[in-house]
């Protein structure tokens, strides 16, 4: 299996509510061999960019930054997380500074791998596509959806949250009527014991249908 496919680089996306398994349908999607980008970890590089950091300093304080024992700046991203989630108009404020400057970035990246292999799919991981508007710049948006009870059993166990941060974020991401709606493709992940390694494979022969009808 390869990433290497026809024509130019196709973009697409991974989305899903928190706790809807999206991460663990990308892990499968990089062991088949196919580039992936997590948004969390562009995040984490564009908030250090100085443009990003005055902004958000200038937006909600100079406490959405630290500075480490080996004198590097680190972004506070736990406390801004509960302070924008208290705050609606902040969080939306943060969100038009970040995603612009995020999506600027992965389009950077996306256009050097066509550069070097054009015709690649790429795999762009992230929670907020249509929060954001951003699903008509990607070639496919596939959406991973589970049932909020099983979610919030998921966070539950796997991250140490606030039932009030969690009902925030929740509150925050678009319902699953309207991934449904949007999407290209759907993975249901509210059945734990099904192996997400074969959804990947259906997906991966999903989108190859759908970007080749002619081939098959």
């Amino acid at each position: 299996m390869t990433g290497r496919q026809h024509g130019r680089l196709k973009k697409i996306a991974v989305t899903g509510g928190i706790g809807s398994g999206k991460s663990s349908l990308v892990r499968e999607l990089a062991l088949l061999g196919y580039p992936v980008f997590d948004a969390d970890v562009l995040v984490a590089q564009v908030v250090l960019e100085p443009e990003v950091r005055q902004q958000i300093t200038s937006l909600l304080g100079d406490q959405c930054y630290a500075t480490d024992e080996n004198g590097q700046v680190v972004y506070q991203r736990r406390w801004v997380r509960d302070r924008v989630f208290a705050d609606e108009p902040a969080r939306r404020s943060l969100e038009n500074i970040i995603h612009p400057a995020l999506f600027h970035k992965f389009e950077s990246v996306c256009e050097q791998l066509n550069l070097l292999a054009g015709g690649i799919w790429v795999f762009y991981e992230a929670a907020l596509i249509f929060e954001a508007g951003r699903e008509k710049q990607f070639d496919a948006v596939v959406s991973v959806i589970a049932t909020e009870e099983v979610r919030r059993a998921r966070l539950a166990h796997s991250r140490s949250l606030p039932q009030e941060t969690v009902s925030a974020i929740f509150s925050a991401q678009v319902s699953d009527q309207v991934r449904r709606a949007k999407s290209h493709f759907i993975i249901e992940n509210s059945d734990d014991s099904r192996p997400l390694g074969q959804s990947a494979l259906q997906l991966v022969q999903n989108l190859r249908n759908f970007f080749h009808p002619q081939s098959h």
